[in-house]
């Protein structure tokens, strides 16, 4: 056996006192007048360097912090070297530990439990508090269960000698090959985290397993605490160990730790027919311009920039390539740029105020009503209602009141200009029409009350119509009398009427009283909507304000008397306008192809010159065939006149002719082709045009300003229009507002 070198520190406890955990010497028997008698060996931690300290170094201090008398005294396996007096006090300091180690006596260092592997193991805690042990009792005390600390080998073998004794005539020392147990049998250390656990002959040692730590190999180490684990990008931390990944687009290499970027352009596949540019982490599938990778069909598909709002109002895609359009809608012209529109400014103010305690009763061009109510009554109840009303319009509905079409109802409408009164009671239908003309555009007063079995209509307090009826409006069903009531509009089709009407009604209405004031909602209604007032001030015409246009379906054939069944065309057009802005369609025919066969309108510029001009231009398709120079933005009402035939085409402006701007032949070629167009089905369209290339006419814009139509000799009513936008007003328009602010009154151009 390889010698041993020991070093304890210990002192002498008298009697009565209460120390650390002893050694007790006297092993039951009475004590040798040489020895330390019933005194107590208390084991301390003291301090020592390597080697043997001499009497009164570290070890002395020991037994002073715990105020024992007494020297050093040092003990090996060779012997006892004593200081120069026994004053019963021990102590003794080695200078290496069982593995040959040198070590420090003294307390367990604070996280010292764990050892990394090829250090030294801990030294062990001292005894535990209290406990005293026999010399018989020492082999027994000094070897615990599993999973307790101990102390070190030679403490179990140290004996409290009196001087002169020698440790090894007196006492023999057990092998530490064949006396002591195996401290790993049973395993003390945690199975999962230990790699082995290696028998210190008194103590054990547990080498842990990557990623565990602590004396029983029980604690999990978080690898990835520490520099990220040496992982390049991401690391997971798992019970005793860890492991790496990656961002997609990147791959672990062999050591488990680096990314390296993938390259998906080294399979052929990742894009198709399209080019494959490799990027960190990523790829990208290239196309040439106007065209984008699609993901699904891994191929070049055309980009519909249009829906990537590259243009600022229309826009027309086409393969690899797209075009932008200002149609008017917004008020709006190309600007040179060709993706941004310029505004159309109004060059003309014009007075569209709207008054909040008004109705308008055209905004439904559908001729449904603008307003629907429904009374409940618990006893029999009378209609009751008055209002003021104005309008241009000589055609629409006022109001409807009653029930179901079947049953008892009336219909209070304008026809020529005049009141007309339908009625249903129990089946039987009734026109009546009486008074004088109200279309004129100014306020009047209409009132209807049931009185006494008969119904009286009156306009300004005067009694117009008298009509004697066979029951009430008001119908009991369920016990209660019911009434539906609708304004600008009935809640069936116009068909079901007595005598058909065009419900659509360009007119205003105020002050209005239903059955004495029950209908206070409808102001609140009104108020919050300004779509549902009426202009102020009005005056008569078309008001177009540049965000829509109308349409029909007019027939511009006819048959030749002169040549039998041979089919001829005509288009005679008479506009009356008062602009508010320089640009827009006036009226335009539109083939089904939405080819632009013709078109009337005013532009603020000479295509062919390139010069800044105020015209009114006639073109078929794009082909300007005649122009002439007006005051656009002079604030008065103008009157272009325009007639094309087979053979001829002429633009008059205020009894002025305009120029032409093709040759013979030019002219020729382009009826023609509007007669070709014309042989198919046509709309006329007023006001605007629909979505068409811009390449379709030289304007596309929309119309602002007032404007009446006569197409042939026959006026063109908007109510009667197949379309109209609905904030096109039929029959009314706002006043050109002077420099004071007040509205100006028109003042016609005279024809010649």
């Amino acid at each position: 056996m390889l010698p041993w070198s020991w070093s304890f520190c210990g002192c002498v406890a008298p009697q009565g006192v209460e120390t650390a955990p002893v050694i007790d010497t006297s092993d039951g028997e009475t004590p040798s007048s040489k020895g330390i008698g019933a005194n107590r060996l208390v084991l301390l931690s003291g301090r020592a360097g390597q080697g043997s300290p001499s009497p009164g170094s570290q070890c002395g201090g020991s037994c002073s912090s715990h105020a024992l008398p007494g020297r050093c005294w040092r003990v090996s396996m060779a012997g006892f070297e004593w200081p120069d007096a026994w004053p019963g006090k021990v102590e003794a300091c080695s200078s290496c530990d069982p593995l040959g180690q040198p070590r420090v006596c003294g307390p367990l260092p604070e996280g010292s439990e764990h050892v990394e592997p090829g250090q030294a193991p801990p030294y062990p805690p001292p005894l535990p508090h209290g406990e005293v042990v026999t010399p018989s009792k020492l082999i027994q005390f000094h070897y615990p269960t599993p999973g307790v600390g101990s102390v070190p080998p030679a403490w179990a073998y140290l004996s409290v000698l009196a001087p002169g004794q020698s440790l090894l005539a007196d006492h023999s020392l057990p092998s530490f090959d064949t006396d002591l147990p195996d401290q790993c049998s049973p395993n003390p250390c945690t199975k999962e985290g230990t790699q082995v656990c290696q028998d210190l002959m008194g103590n054990f040692y547990c080498q842990c397993r990557a990623g565990w730590g602590g004396r029983l190999c029980d604690r999990d180490v978080n690898e990835c605490g520490q520099q990220n684990g040496g992982c390049n990008h991401i690391c997971f931390n798992k019970p005793g160990s860890f492991h790496c990944a990656c961002y997609s687009g990147y791959a672990l290499s062999h050591d488990g730790r680096t990314c390296q970027d993938v390259d998906e352009c080294a399979n052929g596949a990742a894009c198709g027919e399209a080019r494959c540019q490799n990027l960190p982490g990523s790829y990208s599938c290239l196309c040439d311009e106007g065209y984008a990778f699609s993901s699904q069909e891994k191929a070049c598909r055309d980009v519909d920039e249009c829906a990537e709002g590259r243009c600022e109002q229309a826009c027309v895609n086409s393969p690899g390539g797209y075009s932008c359009h200002c149609d008017g809608r917004g008020g709006l012209k190309l600007s040179p740029d060709m993706n941004t529109c310029e505004d159309i400014l109004p060059c003309v103010p014009f007075n569209v105020a709207k008054s909040m305690k008004s109705l308008y009763l055209g905004r439904m061009f559908s001729g449904t009503p603008v307003i629907r109510l429904r009374f409940k009554r618990l006893q029999p109840t009378r209609l009751v209602t008055e209002f003021d009303f104005r309008t241009y319009d000589p055609e629409g509905v006022l109001f409807f009141a009653g029930g179901h079409q079947d049953s008892t109802w009336i219909v209070l409408g304008l026809r020529a200009g005049r009141l007309e009164l339908q009625l249903r009671y129990h089946g039987v239908g009734r026109v009546t029409s009486s008074g004088p003309v109200i279309n004129h555009g100014t306020w009047q007063t209409i009132s209807v009350e049931e009185l006494d079995r008969n119904l009286v209509i009156k306009v300004n307090k005067d009694a117009v119509m008298k009509i004697a009826v066979a029951g009430d409006l008001f119908q009991l069903d369920r016990g209660l009398y019911h009434l539906n009531l609708t304004v600008g509009g009935i809640p069936f089709k116009e068909k079901d009427l007595v005598q058909p009407i065009n419900p659509r009604l360009d007119g205003c209405m105020r002050s209005w009283n239903w059955l004495n004031g029950e209908d206070t909602t409808i102001q609140e209604t009104v108020k919050a909507n300004p779509k549902m007032q009426c202009f102020s001030v009005a005056e008569k015409g078309s008001f177009y304000p540049g965000s829509g246009f109308a349409f029909y379906s007019l027939d511009y054939t006819r048959t030749s008397l002169d040549v039998g069944t041979e089919a001829t065309w005509q288009i005679e057009v008479m506009a009356r306008i008062r602009p508010a802005a320089d640009t827009g369609v006036l009226l335009a025919l539109v083939a089904g192809d939405h080819v632009v066969a013709l078109s009337v309108a005013l532009v603020d510029y000479h295509s062919t010159k390139k010069l800044k001009k105020q015209l009114v231009i006639l073109a078929v398709e794009s082909v300007t065939l005649a122009l002439m120079e007006m005051k656009v933005c002079d604030g008065q009402e103008h009157q272009v006149a325009v007639s094309v035939r087979k053979d001829e085409a002429t633009l008059e402006v205020d009894g002025t002719k305009g120029q032409s701007e093709v040759s013979s032949a030019g002219l020729r070629e382009s009826l023609a082709v509007l007669g070709r167009h014309l042989q198919g089905s046509v709309l006329t369209f007023v006001g605007g045009l629909p979505d068409v290339p811009v390449t379709s006419a030289p304007v596309t814009a929309f119309y602002r300003g007032c404007m009446t139509l006569e197409v042939n000799q026959k006026a063109l009513d908007l109510d009667e229009a197949a379309y109209k936008h609905s904030d096109i007003t039929s029959h009314s328009c706002p006043p050109v507002e002077q420099e004071d602010g007040r509205p100006r009154s028109p003042q016609p151009k005279p024809t010649t």
